[in-house]
């Protein structure tokens, strides 16, 4: 049997685009049962962040929990969801057309921007961890047992593509309609080049689970995950190299603190032109600031540290968000380290 308690909790000087502004979301509906003229505080763990410009973007997580910002992650509101599941990720493929998929099979899809979030028929009970979606008809899902889902039609049907070995998908990477990436389980990373049709697996020589990928293009990408792994790719994923992080696997005991510490799990990745950021366990934040040809680990602000960081999400404009335990929302935007309150837009929870 395979064990999905990992990925379901997703077990200054860089001159780059990146204050991380900390705060709890305080606004959001609790599925059906939230109080309709009071935001409910959030305080629960945040797994999944999207940003569709530099204002507009959402963040999902416990206890069907949605929040959706229209300033850049200044100020959150709440949206409805009609389910309590745990949300793991959210994808929009327009201002108006987003899925959100999470634990049991969940499948949620809105056409207004988030106003109302519907649920869909996924055809599986299995826990979903990540979706990606390019243009308003198709989308794709991946979780537990090797699930791949796809629709060609906007989620009116949702179909069964999933490999055939029981291992568990965390994240996927599509840098155009034909080429994409999947990961997870004990370094595996699948690919394909026909849109899904088929898929082959890349040998990197590593066990370790890989919990993130991100590709700029067909050729160039990046995944990471346990022990702090950053794997590089220029060719497609021909070949895979370590840039940072223990790809050797090692008994419990022989990991000493210092060695965690200095390698923490990784959980997301994710560039804009010449920045980038990984993020992971214990607040970590690695930025790179040449593209990610190399990786160096920002100072965070102390309430960050002290939690997991699970998603990062950035555009073009330099602006992005990042989510993790406990309600933690960063905020990017600047060029220097900074802590800053957030507020809350009560009168704009969703019914």
């Amino acid at each position: 049997m395979p064990t999905t308690s990992q990925p379901a909790e997703r077990t200054d000087r860089f001159g780059v685009v990146a204050v991380l502004c900390v705060a709890a979301l305080l606004a959001t509906a609790r599925a059906a049962g939230a109080e309709p003229d009071g935001p409910a505080r959030l305080s629960d763990n945040l797994y999944g962040a999207r940003m569709i410009d530099a204002e507009r973007g959402w963040a999902v997580g416990a206890f069907g929990a949605i929040a959706q910002t229209r300033d850049g992650g200044a100020t959150w509101r709440a949206q409805s969801a009609p389910t309590s599941e745990q949300l793991y990720d959210v994808a929009f493929a327009d201002l108006q057309h987003g899925w959100i998929v999470g634990r049991a099979g969940v499948i949620l899809h809105t056409d207004d921007g988030g106003t109302t979030w519907r649920t869909q028929t996924s055809g599986t009970d299995h826990h979903l961890f990540s979706v990606s979606t390019r243009d308003p008809k198709e989308a794709w899902a991946v979780g537990d047992w090797g699930t791949l889902q796809h629709t060609p039609d906007g989620g009116a049907t949702w179909r069964t593509t999933s490999f055939d070995r029981d291992l568990i998908l965390n994240d996927q990477a599509w840098p155009d309609a034909q080429h994409g990436w999947v990961v997870g389980e004990g370094g595996a990373i699948f690919a394909t080049r026909d849109g899904g049709a088929t898929w082959s697996e890349q040998p990197t020589g590593i066990a370790k689970t890989l919990f993130g990928v991100f590709f700029v293009d067909p050729l160039t990408g990046w995944s990471v995950g346990l022990d702090g792994l950053i794997l590089h790719t220029r060719d497609g994923g021909a070949t895979w190299l370590v840039q940072h992080g223990n790809p050797t696997v090692a008994a419990l005991d022989q990991v000493g603190f210092r060695e965690s510490a200095e390698n923490p799990t990784l959980y997301d990745v994710a560039l804009n032109g010449r920045a980038g950021f990984a993020v992971g366990d214990t607040g970590s934040v690695f930025v790179s600031a040449d593209g990610g040809a190399s990786w160096q680990r920002a100072v965070t602000p102390t309430a960050a540290s002290l939690r997991w960081i699970r998603a990062v999400s950035v555009v073009p404009a330099g602006a992005g968000i990042v989510v993790g335990a406990n309600g933690l929302a960063l905020r990017l935007t600047g060029d220097t380290l900074s802590l800053a309150p957030q507020r809350v837009d009560a009168a704009a929870v969703a019914r």
